[in-house]
């Protein structure tokens, strides 16, 4: 055959098997790093969960454990397209649409990734890459945090003492994972209760 006539190989069936396995490692290692936590689940306890080899869980993952647990934090924060967004309602107080809409998006995204979220902050003193991704997500919830802050005080809701940056500390704290850890997981709250004592929070600290 002439060489100009040669093709690359390409198999869909092998795509979609590659895609697969992807998957199937890393839904085990987000089961892992959830119950023994990021330092003590090994690459080698991934492909015993998965039921594949440990070359298969490196040519899936090439990186290793730490891009595992990037992939893993990701998907559950994207959700995979897997969760619907709290619907808000359109009528009644327009500062409750807001709270609603505010604490709903914050909630959901707790309920996926909160738990992921706090293991890399409790493996943070004993992994450099978990410091690395516990770095990375206090800043980008700082940002988001002042965001908020920023879009109450374009919509004059907040207090006339409370600066922007006082009302992205107190977002930035109220909902972290850390007290989203000790309310959901330690204080046995239910969904409901943990996100209306963020509401009340937040009305109560910082709003007209």
């Amino acid at each position: 055959m002439p060489e100009s006539a040669k093709r690359p190989y390409s198999s869909p069936l092998r795509a979609e098997s590659a895609r697969r396995t992807r998957l199937l490692v890393r839904d085990a290692a987000a089961r892992l790093f959830i119950d023994r936590g990021y330092v003590s689940t090994t690459v080698r306890n991934v492909a015993e969960a998965a039921g594949v080899s440990t070359r298969t869980v490196f040519t899936a993952f090439p990186g290793g454990k730490a891009e595992l647990f990037h992939e893993v934090l990701h998907a559950a924060i994207e959700g995979d397209g897997a969760a619907a967004p709290t619907q808000v309602p359109r009528d009644g107080d327009p500062v409750e649409r807001i709270l609603d809409q505010m604490v709903g998006f914050s909630t959901d995204v707790l309920e996926r990734a909160g738990t992921l979220m706090t293991t890399s902050i409790e493996s943070s003193g004993a992994d450099d890459d978990m410091r690395r991704f516990a770095d990375e997500g206090a800043r980008a919830s700082a940002e988001n945090a002042m965001t908020l802050a920023e879009g109450l005080a374009a919509h004059e809701l907040l207090r006339p003492e409370i600066s922007v940056q006082r009302a992205a500390d107190v977002l930035f704290t109220v909902v972290s994972p850390q007290v989203y850890s000790m309310l959901r997981r330690q204080c046995g709250w239910d969904v409901d209760e943990y996100r209306n004592w963020v509401k009340a929070t937040i009305r109560a600290s910082l709003l007209h």
